[in-house]
């Protein structure tokens, strides 16, 4: 059976004007929406507040793109936020219309295409039920057009992140090349002071491949001890290079639940490196979880008795976040890569890690925002309150080196 094609796609988006808006400027501006939505067959309404904009648009697929790539372009406003795009079996709006809030009654009366929506007791009783016209009535509440005003800014300049020297330099001898493979290290940093929070280590072959690579080429005999191996490993280059900062170290979550003499090495490694348990984080990847919750949480809590502290990596990518989380709190929390990519555009990513950091910051959870590439997802990360942050944007992972000092955005 083929699957159902639809003519018509609806989408929701939220944007900012770079300026206030001025009464002939809000009228111009229904004007010209009016008599370009006629002409391509759109329809659908456009909600101002302030400076904030929520705007329906539905009609033929090809036509609704065409259109949304053209806002994308405009200067006129930013942060264009895609909430919703999704075929649609009708029409919702059988007209352009726009409400707007802040004119006077006198100015709604006068501007041709107005309606009251903002001054209704129930504006939606009109409009065919479902996610648009919730997020209309969101909208009127406060809600979208708020965080879209927020992140109006000027971009910031770089500045220089250095380390923090929280805790005592750690020293060992060199290691000796005794694997097929080694680590890089990647900062995460602090935008509260500039600092470098703590360094994770990255599993690398001896000529930088990649993590996949090194497991791949790792016999199924061997992958046991290869955690085991690989965290000391990681802890002996990172006292090697004087680590006075945090070490971030993955393990499987079979391996934190089943296999205690892997922390065991971890531990007994780090006393002789001097390295405080206080300066460990073990990264639990949530998307490689298998098993039963209850005893991994149990584990890790027994852990958490010798100074490691824990985050869960990867949230978001797999199935078990939040039925974990409910089990076991970790001290850090890492947003996974994709919920982060391009998230200044993406409204669903939003109203996500808006979620998910509201439930840290009830449980006393620091979220840290890794695989940021660009600045305008750090913006409008750092603008909802997340104060560490990994990726691309501050620096790349280092060979077998800590990086001590680079540049990244203030």
């Amino acid at each position: 059976m083929n699957a159902p094609t639809y003519p018509l796609i609806q989408v929701v988006y939220c944007s900012a004007a770079t300026s206030a808006l001025t009464r002939d400027g809000v009228e111009r501006l229904l004007r010209v929406s009016q008599k370009r939505n006629e002409k391509l067959g759109i329809t659908g309404m456009l909600l101002c507040a302030g400076r904030s904009f929520l705007q329906v648009i539905e009609g033929e697929k090809k036509k609704v793109d065409q259109l949304v790539s053209s806002i994308e372009k405009d200067d006129r406003h930013r942060n264009i936020t895609v909430i919703i795009r999704e075929p649609i079996a009708k029409r919702s709006f059988g007209d352009w219309t726009m409400g707007y809030a802040d004119l006077t009654k006198v100015d709604v009366e006068k501007i041709v295409g107005i309606n009251d929506f903002f001054l209704q007791e129930a504006p939606l009783t009109a409009i065919d039920s479902g996610r648009a016209r919730k997020l209309l009535d969101l909208f009127k509440k406060g809600r979208w057009r708020a965080e879209i005003s927020n992140h109006i800014g000027d971009e910031g300049s770089a500045w220089q992140y250095r380390l923090n020297g929280a805790f005592p330099s750690a020293s060992a001898g060199r290691p000796a090349v005794n694997e097929p493979y080694s680590f890089a290290f990647q900062p995460i940093v602090s935008v509260t002071d500039g600092s470098i929070f703590s360094y994770e280590a990255l599993v690398r072959g001896i000529n930088e491949e990649s993590a996949i690579d090194v497991i791949n080429d790792i016999p199924a005999t061997r992958r046991p001890g290869f955690y085991d191996q690989s965290c000391v490993l990681a802890l002996h280059w990172a006292a090697y290079r004087g680590l006075s900062t945090r070490l971030n170290l993955n393990i499987m979550p079979s391996v934190a639940s089943s296999s205690p003499s892997a922390i065991a090495s971890i531990l007994k490694a780090a006393q002789r490196f001097k390295i405080s348990p206080k300066q460990i984080v073990l990264e639990i990847l949530e998307s490689e979880f298998i098993g039963s919750l209850k005893d991994l949480s149990a584990a890790l809590r027994d852990y958490r008795s010798t100074g490691l502290l824990f985050a869960i990596d990867d949230f978001g990518a797999g199935y078990a976040g939040l039925n974990l989380l409910a089990e076991f709190q970790p001290d850090f929390l890492k947003l996974d890569l994709r919920l982060v990519r391009d998230v200044e555009k993406k409204g669903p990513k939003q109203a996500i890690i808006r979620g998910i950091r509201r439930t840290c910051t009830d449980l006393g959870i620091e979220v840290i925002a890794e695989g940021v590439e660009t600045e305008s997802e750090f913006r409008w990360l750092q603008a909802e309150g997340i104060r560490l942050f990994q990726g691309y944007l501050f620096a790349r992972p280092a060979f077998e080196k800590l990086p001590e000092a680079f540049y990244g955005p203030a």
